[in-house]
């Protein structure tokens, strides 16, 4: 497929995005994934707070919950001759493995000694930005515990049924239970430690 650029040339559209191949393949691609069953959720809350009344189920909220588009974007670079190789790190490694972290930075030609594990709270006026960020600009560093060491799905639909009332819920769980395959698909191709 091709369409008109903005200087007149024709250009190319094989990519899973509204966006032309030229424009993709400027960038270093990095992908940060992280488990649906924290993921999810948290968007959810966090559109609640940004829009009062939002559900799950909303189609402005359920467009997000799924990771259909991350997986076919990554596999989009990773079969391009043309594109830079797509890196994965995921939202556990940040948290637990700095040598993760470190390794996709040599990877990707960026400064592992710049990357900040401690860092000052700050105020947002803005109030889309303030809750989007809410967690990283009141606390001081990475809060422990956040991983999805532990997480057990059913449990959290139990969570999520109290939390959303119980069909929300349950179509939370159904939402996070159709994304483990592209999860584990993208998980399995992250950057990790060197051994």
């Amino acid at each position: 497929m091709a369409s008109e650029s903005t200087n007149g040339a024709k250009a190319t559209h094989t990519n899973p995005t509204c966006l032309p191949d030229e424009f993709l393949l400027d960038l270093q691609p990095i992908f940060q994934i992280r488990h649906p069953g924290l993921m999810f959720p948290s968007m959810v809350r966090t559109d609640q707070k940004a829009m009062p009344g939002v559900k799950p189920s909303d189609l402005k909220v359920t467009a997000m919950l799924s990771l259909r588009v991350s997986r076919a974007l990554y596999d989009w670079y990773d079969n391009n001759t043309k594109a830079t190789k797509p890196r994965i790190i995921d939202a556990d490694d940040i948290m637990n493995s700095p040598e993760a972290v470190r390794e996709l930075c040599l990877q990707t030609g960026l400064d592992p000694d710049a990357v900040q594990y401690k860092w000052e709270t700050w105020e947002e006026a803005d109030p889309m930005k303030a809750t989007f960020l809410a967690t990283i600009r009141t606390s001081n560093g990475i809060l422990p515990g956040m991983d999805s060491q532990k997480l057990d799905i059913e449990e959290e639909r139990t969570k999520w049924k109290a939390e959303f009332g119980e069909e929300e819920g349950e179509y939370l769980a159904r939402k996070v239970y159709a994304a483990m395959p592209d999860y584990e698909y993208l998980l399995a191709r992250r950057t990790q430690a060197p051994a």
